[in-house]
């Protein structure tokens, strides 16, 4: 009895980061998710993504030129268990093939990276993996 006691007061103060509170909205965006990956396929776009664990530098080296209408693009990591470690900074070209930005030192873990346009139009992802330094991207 105490015990049952003790598990509801755990369950109903402790916040549960891996469950989503809007289960059609989160559903709606992996649709929306999976045509801006098609789009990105589609147009060819993929990279190799280098991350200097030193300086917190990192690079995205397409495997060919950018669509000249991309525009800025933003590289999202997100932690696979904790939300309050995720980032995402601004990448700045380096030229039509690569562009770079910084983030904070990242922890052990198989990190989920995201690229894409400020509309989103097309979006490619992979993992990276820490420690290590790089990624496929496609």
């Amino acid at each position: 009895m105490i015990a049952s006691i003790i598990t509801i007061n755990i369950a109903f103060d402790t916040a549960d980061g891996l469950v989503t509170d809007d289960y059609y909205k989160e559903g709606l965006g992996i649709h929306k998710n999976a045509d801006s990956s098609a789009t990105a396929q589609r147009l060819g776009i993929a990279g190799a993504l280098d991350y200097d664990a030193d300086t917190g530098a990192v690079t995205i080296r397409f495997d060919k030129p950018l669509p000249a209408d991309s525009g800025p693009l933003t590289l999202s990591l997100s932690h696979p268990t904790l939300p309050d470690q995720d980032q995402t900074t601004r990448l700045t070209p380096l030229d039509a093939s690569a562009q770079t930005g910084r983030i904070e030192p990242l922890g052990p873990a198989n990190w989920k990276v995201m690229i894409h346009p400020d509309e989103k139009s097309w979006r490619i992802d992979g993992r990276l993996a820490i420690p290590g330094g790089g990624a496929r991207i496609d």
